[in-house]
């Protein structure tokens, strides 16, 4: 039965997609969802892993924990039909989470269609981390499709600095 959910939604998912054309500028929150000014601390910093040459940070979205690439190339949050299955056989995604669709331009320079969901809340890092609520998130239409955390979101949080030698992602207060 649980299986039979989850291709359900992942059909209405896709329908919804099919159906709803969303322009792929699209305006930016007036307001980070995240407000580092109220954190006391003047650095956070986030420990990374190197895999194949690209820097893999511990990332839960709402709950389930999933390693993501830190990618500077990448505009927003970008996941695969792969963990947006894993959300929704976990109950950690509602039909209220899908947003629609919108197109991205990928490395190649082609422009593709993607889903949008609301991810309700991102912790980045361990519990001394960033918690993000509310954000948008990309979601490609096939299962192989990295697991991508990007610049768009990243620069709402703070000033951030790669430090290569303690390998961690160290964000600044603005």
């Amino acid at each position: 039965m649980l299986c039979k959910i989850s291709s359900r939604r992942i059909a209405i998912f896709c329908s919804v997609i099919m159906m709803v054309v969303v322009s792929a500028c699209e305006k930016k929150a007036s307001k980070p969802p995240y407000n580092l000014s109220q954190d006391t601390r003047t650095c956070i910093s986030i420990p990374y892993e190197e895999f194949g040459g690209v820097k893999v940070i511990p990332v839960k979205l709402n709950g389930i924990t999933m390693n993501m690439i830190y990618d500077t190339g990448c505009s927003g949050i970008n996941l695969s039909l792969n963990e947006l299955q894993t959300l929704c056989k976990n109950g950690k995604l509602d039909q209220n989470d899908i947003l629609g669709s919108s197109y991205s331009r990928i490395a190649d320079g082609s422009i593709v269609e993607d889903g949008t969901i609301n991810i309700k809340k991102i912790e980045i890092g361990d519990e001394d981390g960033l918690v993000l609520e509310n954000v948008q998130a990309s979601v490609a239409l096939n299962q192989r499709a990295p697991i991508l955390l990007g610049n768009a979101v990243l620069d709402e949080l703070a000033s951030v600095e790669v430090d290569n030698v303690e390998k961690t992602i160290n964000f600044y207060k603005k």
